[in-house]
């Protein structure tokens, strides 16, 4: 796919999970961002950047300083294996914790998967590991005082070869997270 350069962000192929849809939809990084939420528009960018002209970038050149804003719902999965891979929770973010009520630091995704199912999020991970794309998919529901909330996770490929995704960057962004009473 031809890349071109909108608001320094390239324009790419990416996977879009909308809110109540089962099967994944091919968009772009201009839709990605679009739909995003701060911090998921945030990391995408930064990727972006480190990724430059490649498909995706290297797993050494991420850069925990520089997501120091976002580190609450980092996580990072290492890509084991082949055929039969197996993928690994290397770093995993307070939020993460928070959200499962355990911390699952070198578990795999298949034994601690957070999700609608474990079938669900191996789904999720798969596009990304086979096609080399970014993955975004998010919900919105309405609590009972009213206000709505919402959940969007990102997946963003990364290469030690620049051929083969053996590292996965995890952003999620939870809205119920956040303490909004002041901007009452």
């Amino acid at each position: 796919m031809p890349v071109r350069v909108v608001s320094a962000v390239r324009i790419m192929q990416v996977c879009i999970k909308q809110p109540e849809q089962s099967t994944h939809a091919f968009s772009t990084s201009e839709e990605l961002l679009h739909n995003a939420t701060g911090g998921v528009a945030q990391v995408f960018r930064y990727w972006d950047r480190l990724r430059g002209a490649r498909l995706m970038p290297s797993p050494s050149e991420v850069d925990f300083l520089e997501l120091r804003p976002w580190l609450a719902g980092i996580m990072m999965v290492e890509v084991t294996g082949g055929e039969g891979r197996e993928l690994i929770y290397r770093v995993v973010g307070e939020r993460a914790v928070r959200l499962r009520g355990y911390d699952p630091t070198g578990m795999t995704v298949s034994k601690a998967a957070f999700g609608q199912s474990v079938a669900y999020v191996l789904a999720n991970y798969s596009v990304v590991i086979d096609l080399r794309i970014p993955l975004y998919g998010w919900y919105d529901d309405e609590i009972a005082d009213g206000r709505r909330v919402g959940s969007g996770t990102l997946l963003l490929p990364l290469s030690g070869d620049g051929r083969r995704v053996d590292w996965v960057l995890v952003y999620i962004e939870d809205t119920a997270a956040y303490d909004w009473t002041w901007a009452r």
